[in-house]
Formats: C-alpha cells, sequence, structure tokens
C-alpha cells in the first residue's frame, strides 16, 4: 500500500538565495498543490529579506512545526544550508519522506545524501527537469 500525502514542505537555502531559486521553490509549490497542501517557508513568513521582523525562535518554532507535520519535505540541496540540513533531520526524527534535489554538478553533503528519510535524490540539468522528475517522482511513490 503506497503511504499517503497530505502535506509537502518546500525546503532550501533562503538566507542567500537568488530571486531566480526562490522562483523555482514556488514553481515546486504549484506542481505539488495537484496533490496536497504545501508549505514554502518565505510565502509564509518567514523570509529572512521580507521578514526580518520575526525572531529565529519564531521561525525555528514556525519551520519546526511545518516540517514536523509535513509527509514528505522536497529539498533543495545544490548549495549549503544550515536551515536545509536542521530541517532534513527534523523530518528524519517525525518519519516524513525527503526527496532532495541539486542540479547536475554540484556537490551535494554526504550527510545529506546518508540521511535514512530520503526516499530519492533528483539530478537536473534546468528547471523544466525538475519539475518533470518531481512529478514523475512523485506520481511514481505516492499515486501509482
Amino acid at each position: 500500500m503506497l503511504k499517503k500525502i497530505n502535506r509537502i514542505y518546500i525546503s532550501g537555502a533562503l538566507t542567500h538565495a537568488s530571486d531566480k531559486q526562490r522562483l523555482i521553490y514556488e514553481k515546486l509549490a504549484e506542481i505539488c498543490q495537484t496533490f496536497c497542501d504545501v508549505y514554502v517557508p518565505h510565502k509564509k513568513g518567514t523570509d529572512p529579506i521580507n521578514n526580518p521582523e520575526i525572531t529565529p525562535s519564531e521561525v525555528w518554532r514556525q519551520d519546526h512545526r511545518e516540517v514536523a507535520t509535513a509527509d514528505l519535505i522536497i529539498a533543495y540541496v545544490g548549495e549549503p544550508s544550515l536551515g536545509t540540513g536542521g530541517e532534513l533531520e527534523i523530518a528524519r526524527i517525525t518519519n516524513s519522506d525527503i526527496i532532495l534535489w541539486n542540479f547536475k554538478g554540484q556537490k551535494v553533503s554526504r550527510m545529506a545524501l546518508g540521511n535514512p528519510a530520503v526516499i530519492e535524490r533528483i539530478e537536473v540539468e534546468n528547471e523544466d527537469d525538475l519539475l518533470n522528475k518531481i512529478l514523475i517522482t512523485i506520481k511514481a511513490k505516492y499515486f501509482n
């Protein structure tokens, strides 16, 4: 029997993320919203640029709660991020599945790759390749 997913959390570096990277997270969320509810941190009030008034402890509490209640975490791991690493560990502890993704040629931390909650790693050529592979992977893992 396939695991049911009700909520997906889109994870990835934000502190130094470009507008283009943030847009990729948003496009991932659009694809995932066809399956279930999706949480994108920078669109929900914890963005380090747009919401600087939110304290670090408030960010931690909100994002921890959202990761802990998600069934699936889709995490960009193509650049180092302390926050993403923390989210991956929260996901493991709370029995959430993790799909890691990165662009081909990017070096990825072995700690992230070795997380036992990782069900798939996707390496992509470009944004279109990412969106296509995420769609295929979610369908195959949860709706096939």
